[in-house]
């Protein structure tokens, strides 16, 4: 004869009441301590200059992980721009360090946390910031001071403001040469990004890529051409930097190459004239073709012209367009047509 059934200490009351009041217990214990057992490690007690949102460090609030985390998802960029306000205005202007990052929203890829007391994640992430890809300026000739002490952002950087506008440049080259600056910041002004990428771009600069510097050009200061230090949309043509004479006037027309050099412009003298001036039996006068400005010319002074009958004449050889007789007959030779 067997006796009563015995019931297992698992679904006990006893053994239900024990578990449902571990679980309390241990909710508890997360609740009043923010999630302190799942942290993956101390957070850092790196000061600010300046409390942010009456914090000092984010040690301050390790206790809280919905500061910086969602539940189900992780970091939020918007709870760190709680406190980082500057961080998120840069990132909405595409303005400032924040504004260069395509994926700025992911605080977490840079500013790595849970990484002990002693951890400084600002200088975590400059230790991986790509400063060339970045901003296109290489640091390779900027590693030390000139006492050897290593150079650090703020040397050049000041205030912690990263806009290329901001950098400064002159307050370490003025003490390695201030002669030299104060000439160089006169001629050139004082956007240096402008010209320098460190390494440096002006060694690959060829002037004759954009105008050829020759003659009496060579011989001017930059400032001539380059004034209050624009140099993009610089003039080229002659007529845009030298203004035209009175007895010039509407007589050469523009194209200056014809009688002048760049040594100077006196003398002035005919470098070029396709057209034989000797055509004819005696060499001809210049108003002999040129009646009324010399950057325009007739035929029809010497030759007979019936524009009738060249038009015929030149239809018949199927040359439809024969107003501009040079075209066609560049030293007045008719057969060289």
């Amino acid at each position: 004869m067997t006796g009563p059934k015995r019931q297992s200490p698992l679904f006990s009351s006893v053994g239900c009441g024990t578990a449902i009041l571990l679980v309390l217990v241990l909710a508890f214990i997360l609740f009043s301590q923010g999630g302190i057992p799942f942290s993956p490690g101390r957070l850092t007690a790196a000061a600010q200059s300046e409390p942010i949102q009456d914090f000092v460090s984010h040690a301050e609030f390790e206790g809280d992980c919905r500061q910086c985390h969602e539940p189900w998802r992780g970091i939020s960029a918007a709870r760190c721009e709680t406190c980082h306000t500057t961080t998120k205005q840069e990132r909405e202007t595409s303005a400032g360090l924040h504004g260069r990052f395509s994926r700025a929203d992911q605080c977490q890829n840079c500013h790595t946390d849970h990484q002990g007391r002693d951890a400084d994640i600002t200088q975590l992430a400059a230790n991986q910031f790509d400063h060339n890809r970045s901003t296109l300026f290489t640091l390779a000739k900027h590693q030390v001071n000139r006492d050897n002490t290593p150079i650090s952002c703020q040397d050049c950087h000041r205030q912690n403001k990263y806009e290329a506008a901001l950098v400064d440049c002159t307050t370490c080259h003025t003490a390695l040469a201030d002669t030299f600056m104060a000439e160089h910041l006169q001629q050139f002004g004082d956007d240096c990004l402008a010209c320098h990428d460190g390494v440096d771009r002006l060694a690959q600069f060829d002037h004759a890529d954009f105008f050829v510097l020759e003659g009496a050009h060579h011989a001017i200061a930059c400032q001539e051409c380059h004034q209050e230090q624009v140099f993009q949309g610089t003039p080229r043509e002659c007529g845009q930097c030298h203004a035209e004479p009175d007895m010039h006037a509407g007589q050469f027309g523009l194209d200056c190459v014809r009688c002048h050099t760049t040594s100077a412009w006196k003398p002035a003298q005919l470098t070029y004239h396709t057209f034989p001036l000797t055509h004819g039996e005696t060499e001809n006068k210049c108003t002999a073709c040129h009646l009324q400005s010399y950057d325009e010319y007739t035929c029809t002074t010497c030759h007979e012209h019936d524009p009738a009958e060249i038009r015929e004449e030149h239809l018949e050889e199927g040359i439809p367009e024969f107003e501009n007789c040079i075209e066609c007959h560049p030293t007045g030779q008719e057969d060289e047509a």
